[in-house]
């Protein structure tokens, strides 16, 4: 009868709806595991292959350079590990309980100050104050990711400014570098892309940050977008609502 055939088609429908979603989170998953398991079996295998070369040919060994050898892979190992732990917390709900009005220009330049102590050279005198509301510790995050990899990318300098406009808060970071390619401008948001591999690993970039700075920022309310820097370059902007009682701070 038409009705049930109508009542096995609507069955059929909605039991595909229902799964679809699901079938798609399990192929994300073992997309990231397997991108996760191959970023940290890379530092794993260059570390073994030292010390294996290393003890191979014990006599021509300089251990202060095994030393420094093992010490940079195990950090890079460490940093990837870190961001992985963030991103798996980062799926749930945010903890508003954290989330605080404080001055963003403060940590902006405190991470301006730790980017420069590597060497970079890095421009705040465009950094004005600037107030919002959210969690310091991940929107400190989002401010070291876009530096970093604004150092990365920078062939002599970096210039970060911050300011309110209208009822915003916007950040900016350009470097000189190459610049990102429009066509290239969204997938840099996604896990585990890098535009440049080789430039990436050797400067500890796994894909990752980036990819971290725009699920925070959105969960945040607020939006990133990638444009031409007037210096070259690329630049990264962040923009995020002024909290509603930030006038009377």
């Amino acid at each position: 009868p038409p009705v049930l055939l109508m009542l096995a088609w609507l069955t059929w429908w909605l039991t595909g709806r229902a799964v679809r979603p699901v079938e798609e989170a399990a192929i994300r998953q073992a997309r990231f595991v397997s991108d996760a398991s191959h970023e940290l079996r890379s530092p794993l295998t260059r570390l073994r292959t030292r010390l294996e070369v290393d003890l191979a040919h014990p006599d021509g060994v300089d251990l202060r350079d095994t030393a420094a050898a093992a010490l940079d892979e195990s950090r890079a190992m460490e940093h990837l590990v870190d961001d992985l732990l963030h991103l798996a917390r980062s799926d749930g709900v945010p903890d508003r309980a954290r989330w605080t009005v404080f001055d963003l220009d403060d940590v902006v330049l405190g991470e301006a100050r730790a980017t420069a102590t590597h060497g970079d050279r890095v421009d705040t005198s465009r950094v004005s104050g600037a107030v919002v509301r959210g969690d310091r510790a991940e929107l400190a995050r989002v401010v070291r990711n876009l530096v970093d990899n604004a150092a990365r990318h920078a062939e002599t300098s970096v210039v970060i400014a911050l300011g309110d406009v209208g009822r915003s808060v916007m950040l900016t970071v350009d470097d000189d570098g190459p610049g990102i390619a429009a066509d290239q401008r969204t997938h840099v948001f996604e896990r585990f892309t890098r535009l440049d591999e080789s430039r990436s690993r050797t400067r500890g970039g796994v894909g990752l940050g980036l990819s971290i700075a725009r699920d925070i920022v959105v969960r945040h309310g607020g939006t990133v977008e990638i444009d031409d820097a007037p210096i070259g370059g690329a630049r990264l902007r962040v923009v995020l609502p002024q909290p509603r009682d930030s006038a009377a701070r």
